[in-house]
């Protein structure tokens, strides 16, 4: 009897150990089911993680290129400031260059006389108008004083006047002068050069650029109007003054 009671103490612990083995195995299986889990989502976190970095570094490129970006809009925004600046200062800059040129054209003139209203007559030889002109004004010409003696177009073509004779000299004193004697004598005609036809009033001046002309033209007309008493040119100056005691002014633009 103690034998069978033994036999079955001994099925009752094997039946709770293995009831309880089971137990075990199945929790066990369980736990190495989770570490597998676990083990899945940490190397797809790690995936996740590396993506997360390669994206910060490409970000990171981005914002280092970004940033050499705007340096080089900095820069160029700075050098395009500065040219605009130095656009700003063009008009005063091409003023000075053109006020320049025109110094320049004048200079260039300095030795010439410009002869207005001398009647075209064909084979009429300019060398002996310029000879008779010295005449009329008790200034001898010898032909070795002129570099250059000819007649010039109009600006405006549709001009019927006679084309204006320059006469360049050897020098500016002769220039000088010659214009002297000119408006010493006063009244010259056509007359005195011996021309035929009608008599034409003749005006001996110095030779002038276009611009200066169009500036003493108006200068003429202004002193009209503001009561000026003389407005004359020296040296391709233009002067004014308004009284016989009031100062001289000179007119450049």
């Amino acid at each position: 009897m103690d034998r069978i009671i033994i036999e079955r103490i001994t099925q009752s612990i094997q039946s709770v150990l293995t009831s309880e083995l089971s137990q075990i195995t199945n929790s066990l299986a369980e736990i190495n089911t989770a570490i597998t889990g676990l083990r899945s989502d940490y190397t797809t976190l790690q995936n996740s993680m590396k993506d997360v970095k390669d994206r910060i570094l490409e970000m990171d490129k981005s914002l280092t290129f970004s940033d050499a970006r705007q340096d080089s809009f900095d820069t160029r925004l700075k050098s395009l400031e500065s040219h605009t600046s130095n656009i700003n200062s063009f008009p005063d800059q091409l003023s000075v260059l053109e006020n320049k040129l025109a110094a320049f054209e004048q200079q260039a003139r300095e030795c010439n006389i410009e002869i207005s209203n001398v009647p075209e007559r064909r084979g009429k030889n300019l060398m002996s108008i310029m000879t008779a002109l010295g005449l009329a004004v008790n200034f001898q010409i010898q032909p070795t004083n002129i570099i250059s003696l000819h007649r010039v177009p109009h600006a405006v073509s549709k001009d019927n006047r006679p084309k204006n004779i320059v006469a360049k000299f050897t020098s500016r004193i002769l220039r000088d002068n010659m214009i002297a004697a000119c408006r010493a004598k006063k009244g010259i005609t056509s007359e005195h050069l011996s021309i035929t036809g009608s008599s034409h009033k003749i005006f001996v001046n110095e030779h002038l650029t276009l611009n200066n002309k169009q500036l003493f033209r108006e200068c003429r007309e202004r002193a009209k109007l503001h009561q000026f008493k003389y407005v004359w040119i020296k040296h391709g100056t233009i002067l004014a003054r308004k009284s016989d005691t009031s100062p001289v002014v000179a007119v450049r633009t």
